[in-house]
């Protein structure tokens, strides 16, 4: 072979990983698309006479062949753990006096940077090859999504540094959509009768979750690298010179970073960007405050769930104002009868919002709603828009109060009220309202995660008798499904395909996707660390389920009520025989001891090394719970600074009160213990 022909294909190689990287990610190309396309005919044509010259790093491997089959699990080396949230100046502020007092007073650097909403992934890179890439899943375990990653061009196949690279590096980073992408993917489903994406977010998980990387290709997703998990031979002190490392290496990093010695700095840039995140092409939802020393770094620690030393500043909800012209109710897939507002059209967080939800009949009465009312509706990230006040003094008297009714809106059947809650329920299982809502659960992302599925399709499949429960869904044809509405015969057999890769999904997705009552992605986690299969599940005892730490009788009446009706029995004999998944596939995650196990503690006064909600999740995560109210039942009273009337009822009924520092206390055993 010879020495021109190797010499051209690592001249071509380096000449277009230069461009992607100009076009990609410093968003200043120097070249046409057709003088870039022509580089790349250049070395495929090169590589297709040579095909031992062909490597995993080539530009021209980006786009694998055949689609994948399924997603092996990827064990993380170093934990992805999730940040603590602040929503106010005053949160960041008892953040920064707690690193203070953890750091006995030592000076603090922070940086800050923009919080991209997206999806975090890791990316391995070995001898400076990109050889693997992950999603965050569930912090320990991920799903290995490299194929989909390959196509992302903001991320460098090949590192390219003037520095020695690393043996091993892992970089960890955000998988986003561009704006102006989003806006184009959803006009060309809208044009193919495909269901919408809410929003740029849930676009880009989607296209990170496919099983065919050539359309994953086709999304046109960026990438911001945030920082370095594992990583061998390098040696770096702080956040920011790894930063600079990223960026130096030619993987993507956020510009709009600073470099803070005051908390007022950090503050003001926090609170600038809220205007201006409107001009940026890519969403964010907050900004990331980070200790930047690595040396402070490991002394703060983490709890179980976040590191001690970064917090997220989330933007405020926005709010608008708008009138309340009528109010429809719901009925979701448990029956639940839920009251939403529909609302003259106002812009909200880029959207126009037209309906926002009321809760419950109680809310209503709290609120005092009624239509015709003019109120503040509020929208905070993806949350669904909720009137939070009405705007008494702009009544008429011609508002109309509200009542809930008394039989079903979808199918006539009698309505009842919890007795000892605030929901009103539909107990017909066959009611059409519910057959929909529990199948738009099944498929939901983190149910059964049936991609294309949206809920137009599902009132189509309904209505039209094709399913009349979700493991109907699994002898759907493709013939069938292009008769429907906006249902071609392309996107017919992309949905039938989806709906037969969900058959391998874990069982603890089954056991959310069935929609018991009570049952949320964690409590299915844990069922699923208990009982191996459905099977085993569907036979448990009540003191058994009970029994799980985190779960508790109310839970376990449900679970046991769900398996014993025979309707539901039923679904779950379609599932096994159209070959759905009931086994749990991956090992349970490793349950520990923790400290606050089965105690019961109640909050009082204002706290001054945490929030109220960080306490909380602290409890939670040590195995408590928090009550409203002080009882005979009560374990502990923590009492902060100028403390209410549950003091004084704790001193009445020996329940013991513990101060901050004792809490602070069990939080640092804890931390040992573990």
């Amino acid at each position: 072979m010879p020495d021109s022909v190797i010499k051209r294909i690592d001249e071509l190689r380096d000449l277009i990983r230069h461009h992607e990287y100009r076009y990609y990610v410093e968003n200043r190309p120097e070249i046409s698309d057709f003088e870039f396309d022509k580089l790349m005919a250049e070395l495929q044509a090169l590589e297709k006479k040579n095909p031992a010259l062909i490597t995993s790093d080539s530009p021209s491997q980006r786009v694998g062949g055949a689609p994948v089959e399924g997603f092996a699990v990827v064990e993380h080396r170093v934990p992805m753990q999730s940040i603590d949230n602040t929503y106010s100046a005053d949160e960041i502020r008892e953040f920064d006096a707690r690193i203070s007092r953890l750091l006995s007073g030592e000076p603090v650097e922070y940086i800050v940077e923009l919080k991209i909403d997206g999806v975090a992934v890791s990316l391995w890179y070995e001898d400076g090859v990109f050889v693997q890439g992950a999603t965050r899943g569930d912090g320990r375990r991920g799903d290995d999504i490299t194929a989909n990653l390959r196509t992302v061009r903001a991320i460098p196949l090949k590192l390219r540094t003037n520095a020695a690279v690393p043996p091993v590096i892992e970089a960890r980073g955000e998988v986003y959509l561009p704006k102006r992408e989003f806006e184009r993917i959803n006009k060309e489903r809208e044009k193919e009768g495909e269901p919408l994406f809410a929003n740029p977010r849930n676009a880009a998980a989607g296209s990170l979750k496919l099983l065919d990387p050539r359309v994953a290709a086709t999304r046109r997703l960026g990438m911001f690298s945030y920082g370095i998990g594992y990583s061998e031979g390098l040696e770096i002190t702080s956040h920011a010179e790894a930063l600079s490392f990223l960026e130096n290496s030619s993987l993507p990093v956020e510009p709009h970073r600073l470099k803070c010695r005051t908390m007022d700095d950090v503050i003001e840039s926090c609170l600038a960007f809220d205007e201006r995140r409107k001009k940026l092409p890519y969403e964010i939802d907050g900004m990331v405050v980070k200790v930047n020393s690595f040396d402070q770094q490991e002394r703060l620690g983490s709890t179980a769930k976040s590191p001690r030393w970064v917090v997220a500043y989330k933007f405020p909800a926005e709010r608008a104002v708008t009138r309340l012209k009528s109010i429809v109710v719901q009925v979701g897939k448990t029956g639940t009868l839920t009251p939403v507002a529909n609302l003259e059209p106002v812009s909200l967080a880029g959207t126009t919002v037209k309906r926002a939800t009321l809760h419950n009949a109680d809310e209503i009465k709290r609120k005092d709603v009624r239509v015709g009312d003019t109120v503040l509706v509020e929208k905070a990230g993806e949350i669904i828009p909720q009137v939070v006040e009405v705007l008494l003094d702009r009544r008429t008297g011609e508002e109309k109060p509200f009542r809930m009714p008394r039989t079903c809106p979808a199918c006539g059947s009698q309505v009842v009220k919890d007795p000892d809650g605030v929901y009103h329920r539909c107990h017909n299982v066959s009611c059409s309202a519910q057959v929909k809502a529990r199948i738009r659960h099944f498929v939901s992302r983190d149910a059964m995660d049936i991609e294309g599925l949206g809920p137009a399709l599902v009132e189509q499949l309904v209505d039209k008798n094709l399913v009349e429960d979700f493991s109907d869904l699994y002898r759907l044809s493709d013939d069938e499904l292009a008769k429907l509405e906006k249902m071609g015969a392309k996107s017919a057999h992309n949905l039938v395909l989806a709906t037969q890769q969900s058959k391998t999904r874990d069982l603890h997705r089954l056991i959310y996707a069935l929609g018991i009552l009570h049952i949320g992605v964690n409590a299915a986690r844990l069922l699923a660390a208990r009982f191996e299969s459905l099977g085993a599940l569907a036979g448990a005892r009540t003191e058994e389920i009970a029994e799980i730490e985190g779960l508790g009788p109310i839970v376990a009446e449900s679970v046991v009520r769900f398996f014993a009706a025979e309707h539901n029995r039923a679904t779950i004999r379609k599932l096994q025989d159209a070959g759905v998944n009931t086994r749990r596939l991956a090992a349970p995650p490793v349950v520990e001891e923790r400290l606050l196990a089965g105690k019961t503690l109640v909050l009082t006064g204002k706290l001054t090394g945490y929030t109220r909600d960080e306490a909380r999740r602290l409890i939670e995560q040590l195995g408590g719970k928090v009550s409203a109210s002080v009882s005979s039942k009560t374990d502990y009273v923590l009492a902060g600074e100028e403390p209410g009337s549950k003091l004084d009822k704790a001193a009445k009924l020996g329940v013991r009160v513990i101060d901050e520092t004792e809490f602070e206390g069990i939080v640092r055993a804890e931390t040992q213990h573990r």
